[in-house]
């Protein structure tokens, strides 16, 4: 797919990470060259590492800026929720609207963790975060398992399977389908819990105002369900 990213009053670098996240979630990291981004956004080789030092670090930098804002996102949402059932319930609702509502961004976050050299620093820091932000479902079902209000046989399947879930609405959730964002998250937080077997529905669900806003998530033909002025996009599909 050829883009139009050609604007020179646009931020560039707004620009080069929007080409970035759209070819590496499309093609692979692997497949996509410094190159491709520069043809994508009409900029020379020279002109792209004006503005990123590699391609390895624009990558670190984008899965850096996009699990922050995750765990950010999470821990606000979590503010003042204490019983397992409500932080899990909110975990499950809000993963999986950051991923419906940033499929590009959310699918090269998840995916090209192995694209990060081994042992480098930026590898550590991504594995740090990750691991941070999976704590919170750790620490959510463990207690909800100690306190007796969850039935779980493996907590580590379960959270895994549970992530899973959430995590696929970049693959298929659609603004226009037949559920709103708001349904598919209440449906999978309905899901969640009988999961674990809670032993009550929990009326809890997530604010979408309080998710991170990627300015460089690549306009979609889904139509992003949030008000424009949540989406600073400087880009078009060709």
């Amino acid at each position: 797919m050829i883009l139009d990213l050609t604007d020179r009053d646009a931020d560039a670098n707004v620009r080069i990470r929007t080409a970035a996240v759209l070819l590496f979630a499309q093609r692979g990291y692997a497949a996509t060259s410094i190159r491709d981004l520069g043809k994508a956004v009409n900029m020379t080789n020279a002109g792209i590492y004006h503005h990123v030092s590699s391609k390895e670090a624009l990558l670190a930098d984008l899965m850096r800026v996009a699990q922050r804002g995750l765990i950010e996102a999470t821990e606000r949402m979590l503010t003042g929720a204490v019983r397992p059932a409500d932080r899990l319930a909110l975990l499950i609702g809000s993963l999986t609207a950051i991923h419906a509502l940033n499929p590009m961004t959310t699918r090269v976050m998840d995916g090209e963790l192995r694209s990060l050299t081994p042992g480098s620093p930026a590898h550590a820091e991504i594995i740090a975060l990750r691991d941070a932000y999976e704590d919170h479902w750790r620490r959510a079902l463990a207690d909800g398992v100690r306190e007796g209000v969850f039935r779980v046989a493996d907590q580590k399947l379960t959270r895994l399977a549970l992530m899973s879930m959430c995590t696929g609405t970049s693959e298929w959730y659609r603004p226009d389908g037949d559920s709103t964002l708001e349904q598919v998250c209440a449906e999978f937080v309905t899901i969640g819990l009988a999961a674990v077997r809670a032993p009550a529905p929990v009326a809890v669900t997530p604010d979408l105002s309080l998710l991170p806003d990627f300015p460089w998530e690549p306009p979609d033909a889904r139509n992003d369900p949030r008000p424009d002025e949540a989406r600073r996009q400087h880009v078009r599909h060709a």
